[in-house]
């Protein structure tokens, strides 16, 4: 394909499954230089066949798993585990994870040595994070982006924290929510945040935005936008 032009190159590219073009970045260049552009991942995302990938977490891996429902009874195949790379760190692919969350193809890891990661599982690139006041604190995070059309996607994190007794806040709720931005490579301290008595569990990406189930008194639906950093009720 090197005597091709590079918009007919595109047009291929974009209507080849993400798994395969793994594999196709270390061949060329100029095809990993194309498939780190946005208009070619958006290009992609509508165009080329969708793929089901089942995630699971088992012994501190993300394992790799393909359901087959058009068959009778419906199958289960282990693909194997994915691995991380860190860098920093000599014991390489290794990484042991302890939480994921997701977002529209990448994952959000915690892991077992208080650090975190976000990974694109189907590109094999990371991003580390430099938390604060890790030590001793239970944490929960969730992963998002702002909703702006007129420029690139840029996602965020929202790290709920805090010193707890059996997962209840005591003596008030000793506890805060920070945002971390890519952009800025920083994280703040949110300051007009919700009262509810349990953390976040079970949180849900949607769209950029993000979902859980809160409690004060009655169950309800939380929900966070990363556009505008605001809590909402449901």
């Amino acid at each position: 394909m090197s005597d091709l032009p590079l918009d007919l190159v595109e047009e291929i590219l974009s209507r080849v499954s993400a798994t395969s073009l793994k594999r196709l970045r270390s061949t060329c260049k100029q095809w990993n230089t194309l498939f780190k552009k946005r208009s070619f991942s958006q290009k992609h995302f509508h165009i080329a066949p969708k793929e089901s990938m089942v995630l699971l977490l088992k012994e501190y891996r993300v394992c790799s798993m393909n359901i087959n429902l058009n068959v009778s009874p419906p199958s289960v195949e282990f693909q194997g585990t994915l691995g991380i790379k860190d860098d920093s760190h000599s014991n390489l692919g290794q990484v042991e994870i302890v939480e994921v969350y997701h977002c529209d193809g990448l994952l959000l890891c915690a892991t077992r040595d208080n650090r975190l990661v976000v990974w694109n599982p189907c590109l094999g690139e990371t991003r580390w994070i430099q938390l604060k006041d890790e030590c001793r604190r239970y944490s929960t995070f969730a992963l998002g982006y702002e909703n702006n059309k007129f420029c690139r996607r840029n996602y965020k994190i929202l790290r709920y924290w805090g010193w707890f007794h059996d997962h209840i806040p005591d003596d008030g709720g000793r506890f805060r929510f920070e945002i971390y931005d890519f952009r800025s490579d920083s994280w703040k301290v949110l300051d007009d945040v919700p009262d509810d008595r349990f953390p976040p569990v079970s949180v849900v990406s949607l769209k950029g935005n993000t979902y859980w189930f809160g409690s004060n008194k009655k169950d309800f639906l939380r929900s966070f936008d990363f556009t505008t950093e605001r809590f909402n009720h449901l």
